[in-house]
């Protein structure tokens, strides 16, 4: 299935904010504010986080870019879903027969 086609899949925008530094108060602050074509889906799961330790996502966003989001980084769904900014659990690249052809991040 052709990126066009799969994007036909994608009804949602989201936005990503890279991770740039924390301030003086330790608040973070972020640089690379991009909107992309997404599917979230809101259904709690068990994923295996860092370390292969089990933790809960409350649901599954792809992406339909070739940047993978660190856990470090800001996602902000649309306004329709709760919380609107929820943690970056996990990403990673989905290929095919071509490279990256989109990505998947677990949130919480």
């Amino acid at each position: 299935m052709g990126v066009s086609l799969f994007r036909d899949f994608m009804p949602h925008t989201v936005i990503l904010e890279t991770w740039s530094s924390q301030n003086a108060y330790g608040e973070p602050t972020y640089t690379s504010c991009h909107s992309y074509p997404a599917r979230v889906e809101m259904k709690s799961r068990r994923i295996a986080g860092s370390g292969g330790v089990e933790i809960a996502a409350r649901g599954r966003v792809f992406l339909g870019t070739t940047t993978v989001p660190t856990a470090k980084d800001r996602i902000t769904l649309p306004a329709s879903f709760v919380p609107t900014q929820p943690p970056i659990l996990d990403a990673f690249p989905v290929n095919d027969e071509k490279g990256i052809h989109h990505v998947v991040a677990y949130v919480g």
